[in-house]
């Protein structure tokens, strides 16, 4: 009898030849900073989450929605990454071998970044809104002055 597929919850223990591979692609200290932790990307989706801080500060945001703000830049900050991150994962998971434990796992990591995007997309929407119907109703005054 067949086990029941994971629905979308990652295995806890993966194959032993996954496992090995994983050591194996390690073996270089230096091609391990670039996978993990990914720095250079960190840093990127920082600089974009803060690019969201300056822009709307300089227009002059209130304090009053500084949480909404720092929600906001956190959540596209994140989103921004990981969508550059899933398009890596997708692209690694077209050109990858043609051997079914592999595509197990890559459509495991595939759904873990859909889901990490998933929950940044529904976090987003309130801080979101709370700031476009300020802006609206910044842009609303300006027309009637």
């Amino acid at each position: 009898m067949k086990s029941a597929p994971h629905r979308g919850k990652k295995p806890k223990h993966r194959s032993i030849e996954y496992q090995e591979r994983l050591l194996n692609d390690y073996d270089d200290p230096a091609e391990h900073l670039e996978r993990e932790p990914r720095l250079q990307l960190a840093r990127e989706a920082s600089l974009m989450a803060h690019g969201v801080v300056i822009k709307l500060k300089e227009m002059g945001l209130p304090e009053d929605l500084d949480n909404e703000l720092a929600q906001l830049c956190t959540d596209l900050g994140d989103l921004w990454s990981a969508q550059k991150r899933l398009a890596e994962q997708f692209e690694s998971f077209v050109d990858s071998d043609r051997e079914w434990i592999r595509v197990g796992d890559q459509l495991v990591d595939l759904r873990a970044s859909i889901d990490h995007m998933a929950w940044h997309m529904k976090n987003v929407r309130r801080p979101m809104t709370a700031i476009t119907r300020y802006a609206y109703s910044q842009d609303q005054a300006e027309q009637e002055a």
